[in-house]
């Protein structure tokens, strides 16, 4: 899919650094990387290169709880409002309307959508996810799907999907499922699902 790099784990994960500063208050004059202090630019590396591992580290718990089918234990790692309309594209922007928050589930609604989101193929097949169904967004996708995903995360940080698919009972045809994980406060979450059919209306 175009925007997205194909993302390969091992035991030994790559640490990704990343220079960048966190937006100064109105009334701080602008500080460059270089007048930091050295704590401060060792705080803003590491929170860079360890997105790898925090995704990691929440997508098996989140896995785990999907395998349990315990809806208070998946609600931890849902970031509210959760978005789960079909994946528009750039090309379904310049042709027709798309309301972006049609799909959005709240809070207060995630127990009445949890069946038609974790339905029975993603608690079978999301435990036994390979690496391969794992990819990591590139930061500069112009795919405005992603994009409007990124205004709700860490500035700087980033997507990851897990994307499956796989054949439908029928055997006739294929369906899909992805969930995107978002880093929020400084913890991954899951900011989307999308599928072949949309969870709302």
């Amino acid at each position: 899919m175009r925007g997205k790099t194909l993302l390969i784990f091992s035991s030994h994960l790559l640490l990704l650094i990343s220079c960048g500063h966190k937006k100064q208050a109105p009334d701080q004059p602008a500080v460059t990387v270089l007048q930091q202090p050295e704590a401060v630019i060792k705080t803003v590396k590491d929170t860079a290169s360890n997105d790898k591992q925090n995704f990691r580290a929440t997508f098996d718990a989140f896995r785990k709880a999907v395998k349990r089918n315990n809806i208070d234990s998946v609600k931890q790692y849902i970031h509210f409002p959760l978005q789960t309309a079909l994946q528009w594209t750039n090309n379904d922007l310049e042709s027709r309307p798309v309301d972006k928050s049609a799909g959005l589930v709240t809070y207060s609604e995630f127990k009445e959508y949890y069946p038609d989101i974790f339905h029975a193929d993603v608690r079978r097949l999301l435990p036994g996810t390979v690496e391969s169904e794992l990819q990591e967004i590139d930061n500069q996708t112009d795919e405005d799907y992603y994009k409007t995903l990124q205004q709700v995360t860490d500035k700087g940080s980033k997507l990851f999907e897990a994307y499956l698919q796989y054949p439908e009972r029928n055997g006739r045809s294929e369906s899909f499922f992805a969930f995107v994980f978002g880093r929020i406060n400084g913890h991954y979450k899951v900011v989307a699902y999308y599928a072949k059919w949309p969870v709302k209306g």
